[in-house]
């Protein structure tokens, strides 16, 4: 039976994929503190920028696949922290992947859309040359280059929605929350992304698993849509009439970290993979609705 790790296994795009490997592999999961428990599941609890015991898990456990998926998601924490983002995001990575250097096996890094400056006013695709302003998007740049040196590296830069499993509501959560409360709030009409739902990303990286796909890819929804917009299909899709949705500026807010305007990504190159089409931001935020419905 084939072993995958993954890392940062409490979060929400972990408890997904466990939820969909499980059954079929041997799973060692590791985070600071324990998530979802399933059959054929072994965990084992530290801190990622211990470097002994993060190479002790790693030649302790014989992993055939590594889904590398901790990464610090605050941006404002990561620009007050530099050094604890860059330790996490490139110096666990460098680790990982010289254990592969070494072992053959599969390293595949969850990466970020906001690579890039946002002047570009169409979709970025894998080809586009990186711009990163803020240290969240500088140091999980950095943390692509070992696992892209490797003969099985795959970087997947993506954006997720979904419902987390912690007391801290994601961006589509905190959306949906406030939509419910008719609490009034803003969402900015010049910030746009490709968001995906976590389930989706999860089947997408069981089918690059069985493909041993290596490289570069985006792994977002089929279209883009401005952070306004999407709450306005969120309001839409969850039938709620009310809505209390105010369009705002990237530009009047004061943020610690400098965010791109322009965070969409193309999908092509992995469509053609896959040979399908990928899901549309309609489809993410329908599958948002149901998860709400079935809790």
């Amino acid at each position: 039976m084939i072993s995958i790790g993954i890392t940062g296994a409490s979060g929400m795009l972990a408890t997904a994929l466990i939820e969909r490997l499980h059954s079929e592999y041997r799973i060692y999961a590791t985070s600071r503190s324990k998530g979802v428990e399933k059959d054929q599941v072994s965990w084992q609890c530290f801190d990622l920028l211990d470097d002994r015991r993060l190479k002790s898990w790693l030649v302790g456990n014989n992993l055939d696949v590594i889904i590398h998926c901790a990464a610090i998601v605050k941006v404002d924490q990561c620009e007050k922290k530099p050094d604890i983002a860059e330790n996490l995001h490139y110096r666990s990575t460098k680790i990982i992947a010289d254990h592969f250097q070494k072992n053959e096996g599969q390293l595949i890094y969850i990466s970020t859309d906001s690579l890039f400056d946002g002047k570009k006013i169409t979709l970025y695709t894998e080809k586009d040359k990186t711009n990163p302003l803020n240290a969240y998007a500088k140091t999980k740049l950095l943390g692509e280059k070992p696992v892209l040196k490797l003969k099985n590296g795959l970087v997947l830069r993506t954006n997720i929605i979904g419902r987390g499993n912690n007391k801290n509501l994601t961006f589509a959560e905190w959306v949906v929350e406030g939509l419910i409360e008719k609490k009034a709030f803003t969402l900015f009409n010049d910030v746009f992304f490709s968001p995906l739902h976590v389930n989706d990303l999860a089947d997408i990286i069981v089918q690059l698993i069985k493909k041993k796909t290596t490289g570069l890819f985006n792994a977002v929804s089929s279209n883009s849509l401005s952070k306004y917009e999407f709450g306005l299909k969120v309001a839409d899709i969850f039938n709620i009439k009310d809505k209390v949705i105010i369009k705002g500026s990237i530009r009047d807010k004061k943020l610690i970290a400098k965010r791109p305007c322009n965070m969409g990504l193309s999908s092509n190159k992995l469509s053609a993979v896959l040979n399908k089409r990928m899901p549309s931001i309609e489809r993410s935020i329908q599958l948002l609705k149901n998860q709400y419905e079935n809790n």
